[in-house]
């Protein structure tokens, strides 16, 4: 977000409403002002890691959706249909895709817009029901880990063992702004990756550096990657 739109965020918490769903860095920019303010806020995050996040003091005005369908349906499916809605991403949440089961959680401002109107993703025909909260209490996205021996925790380095590919061709996905470190584009391709440092990379898929366990005789780090799936 824009900063008068993020001082804009800082304002509604002030006024005893939530924020938006803000990324980690929008998120800690309100956080920021809040303190400043001498203000206290709480965090929701529909579960743990959550990429969307919402502040506020006391009351949340939200939704938790669960689209329920006869049919299979993808992540990207649903969010494709939400952005043909013409909806704003700032005004729902994490997607959640838990076997034959999708939740959504929205800002009470487009619930009722939603269904009445939320009726199909493509050609399959859907239906928005209310659920509380606590439905998807303890969720956890799933991933896959990867050990990798790497010479060094430069993320274009990563990147080539992790595509597989060429360190080249990793600079030039970080020169065509194909990788995103900690929700914002890469600009710099000597960055050196920390623990819990999350990066996707488009058309491979998004991956959260866990720790390095160790280094080998030949003086390759041995660490852990979680690819989310």
């Amino acid at each position: 977000m824009e900063k008068y739109s993020l001082k804009n965020q800082i304002e509604k918490v002030l006024r005893g409403e939530n924020t938006s769903f803000l990324n980690p860095i929008d998120a800690n920019y309100v956080i920021n002002g809040l303190k400043k303010n001498n203000v206290g806020y709480k965090v929701f995050r529909l579960f743990l890691e959550s990429e969307k996040l919402i502040i506020y003091r006391d009351r949340l005005a939200i939704t938790l959706f669960e689209i329920i369908t006869a049919s299979q349906l993808t992540h990207r499916e649903i969010l494709g249909a939400f952005f043909s809605h013409n909806l704003c991403e700032d005004v729902f949440g994490d997607i959640i895709v838990d076997d034959d089961r999708y939740y959504i959680v929205v800002l009470n401002k487009v619930k009722k817009e939603l269904i009445y109107s939320f009726d199909n993703i493509g050609k399959k025909k859907v239906k928005l029901v209310e659920r509380d909260l606590d439905t998807v209490k303890g969720y956890h996205l799933k991933f896959r880990e990867i050990r990798l021996h790497v010479s060094s925790l430069r993320i274009d380095g990563i990147i080539s063992k992790l595509v597989p590919t060429s360190r080249s061709v990793s600079n030039e996905m970080i020169s065509l702004k194909k990788v995103i470190v900690n929700y914002q584009i890469l600009k710099n391709r000597n960055y050196t990756l920390k623990d819990n440092d999350i990066f996707s990379i488009r058309g491979v898929g998004k991956f959260r550096l866990v720790e390095v366990l160790s280094k080998t005789k030949t003086n390759k780090y041995i660490i852990v990657i979680y690819k989310y799936i």
